[in-house]
């Protein structure tokens, strides 16, 4: 297998938009899976593929949250990276949508240097229509032309939206940090200082232009900026601890 493409969800109805597209891949379908983590709605749903595809579909439970956690995206990121069995991992949001030559394209930049990371280039849009997001209503603020379509960028500006990590990547730091689960969002930065410290360098395609439908905050906006706080203390005191060489590996994979 040569690539897994990973989801966490809580929306089953962002799912749809997902699996048209990897329909249409023009990857050998032989050569990836598509995992799933989600809550039960989720599963449910997601569940009925499991025989219909000429790709293999696995659908896991999310884990129960523990006490104080706003999300599970933390552990549900941790348990899609412990059941793939790819080279490379693609992480695909839900209600994301992406051209049909995507996973051929982040595969040749793995090709050409295991040792980094792709994201690509997302805006936000309105509504779905004939299985596309239309009515941009969101502009990503990465675009950039000085420096040429494919440049390196800071660990930090990485998103995961739609993205590539070599699997090698994440058992080396040994998977995300559970903690982030009491907060809001900021998870994946502090996993991808991690991997920067090993030798792993992230870069932005702009020719990789996904389409992602807005939506609102789970839980209302007000608790997730309280939340949001909570997980960006956090990240000041883990990177303090990253430049000083400590926590590079955890041990949750």
């Amino acid at each position: 297998m040569k690539i897994s493409v990973l989801t966490a969800s809580v929306r089953p109805e962002g799912l749809d938009i997902v699996k048209n597209c990897l329909d249409k891949q023009d990857f050998s379908h032989d050569q990836f899976e598509w995992i799933i983590v989600g809550n039960k709605e989720v599963y449910e749903y997601a569940s009925k593929w499991h025989e219909t595809e000429d790709y293999w579909i696995n659908v896991v439970l999310e884990r129960p949250k523990t006490e104080g956690d706003f999300y599970n995206i933390d552990k549900a990121y941790n348990d899609l990276f412990k059941d793939a069995s790819g080279e490379l991992a693609v992480m695909w949001t839900d209600l994301t949508w992406a051209p049909n030559d995507v996973l051929s394209l982040f595969w040749q930049h793995y090709q050409n240097n295991p040792k980094i990371c792709v994201g690509g280039i997302g805006h936000q849009y309105e509504r779905v229509e004939m299985s596309k997001p239309q009515v941009e209503v969101w502009h990503d603020p990465r675009v950039r032309m000085d420096y040429g379509s494919f440049y390196e960028i800071n660990p930090v500006d990485f998103e995961m939206c739609l993205a590539s990590i070599p699997i090698q990547a994440m058992k080396e730091v040994g998977g995300f940090e559970e903690e982030y689960d009491k907060g809001a969002a900021v998870g994946e930065k502090e996993v991808a200082l991690r991997m920067d410290k090993l030798g792993y360098k992230f870069y932005l395609d702009q020719s990789i232009e996904y389409r992602a439908v807005k939506h609102p905050r789970l839980n209302g906006k007000e608790e997730w900026d309280k939340r949001y706080e909570i997980s960006c203390n956090l990240l000041d005191r883990h990177i303090r601890e990253i430049n000083n060489g400590e926590r590079l590996k955890l041990n949750y994979l």
